[in-house]
């Protein structure tokens, strides 16, 4: 088997659901190959960012939206994409090669779930790779990080309340920042796919968080392959990654995004939501 189609057969080899001989060469295939079992290896990942959920018996009502979402384009990819408002059920959402999962997840406050992996590479796919090694760096030294990120691309130090005489727009970060955080510094950054305002937080521990804001249409190229789930935090949709474990979100904020690199958890996520909205 090949990875595109080992790739496919994923979901359904994570829930238990393949036949012996398929579940056998995709065993086979995931020993010898450190791509596709670093991909299943993110399925494990979401799967222990929902460990605190509960199961819950779907209703046929859940499973019409589920049925309905496969002919979508990614909630991910399309921000405008709504889910259907109920607080406390969740559905799993994957592309038709894949297998519905079976167990839907339950979490107070936090609204539907996607669970999906993106396989496709976009454009930027040279971005792709680089911003994937700043969130590969980040979680173990976020200086290092924010080092490795200004070396590859032009950037100018600025003051947040005159960042709009250079990008048009007042950053979120302008207004300030909750309590608990304080603001460290602030960058334009010009990247492949769009000009960024970078603002660095610190928390009052002494951790790192960083705030992007960018007005690219889309986000798949941020976190490119990497599992992702989609959830609605304090009525934004937003797309959530696990790093290590840390979380990074990204929202649409407008006309742009807002990506939360470094959060904690999702009370933080939903926090800074709140806050930077």
């Amino acid at each position: 088997m090949n990875c595109s189609e080992v790739q496919e057969l994923l979901s359904a080899y994570y829930d238990g659901e393949l036949a012996d001989d398929q579940k056998s060469h995709v065993s086979a295939h995931i020993n010898s190959c450190s791509k596709c079992a670093k991909e299943l290896a993110g399925f494990e990942k979401l799967s222990r960012m929902s460990s605190d959920f509960s199961e819950h018996v779907p209703t046929q009502q859940i499973w019409n939206q589920i049925n309905q979402q496969l002919d979508q384009q990614s909630i991910c990819e399309d921000p405008g994409t709504k889910p259907v408002d109920n607080d406390r059920r969740f559905s799993f959402s994957v592309p038709r090669s894949f297998v519905l999962a079976a167990t839907i997840l339950v979490a107070a406050g936090i609204g539907w779930f996607t669970y999906q992996s993106w396989f496709a590479h976009g454009k930027h796919d040279h971005f792709t790779a680089e911003f994937g090694h700043y969130l590969d760096e980040f979680p173990r030294d976020p200086d290092t990080a924010q080092q490795i990120l200004l070396a590859k691309y032009k950037n100018q130090l600025v003051d947040p309340n005159q960042a709009s005489e250079h990008i048009g727009y007042q950053p979120s970060v302008a207004k300030g920042l909750p309590a608990e955080y304080t603001l460290e510094s602030t960058h334009i950054i010009k990247m492949p796919c769009c000009t960024c305002v970078q603002s660095i937080c610190k928390r009052s521990d002494g951790s790192t968080l960083a705030v992007f804001e960018h007005d690219d249409d889309e986000i798949t190229e941020w976190f490119g392959d990497r599992p992702s789930i989609t959830a609605s935090c304090k009525d934004k949709q937003c797309c959530l990654v696990e790093m290590d474990e840390q979380i990074a979100a990204s929202w649409k904020h407008g006309s742009r995004h807002i990506t939360l690199i470094g959060a904690r958890d999702l009370d933080e996520v939903n926090k800074l939501v709140a806050w930077l909205n």
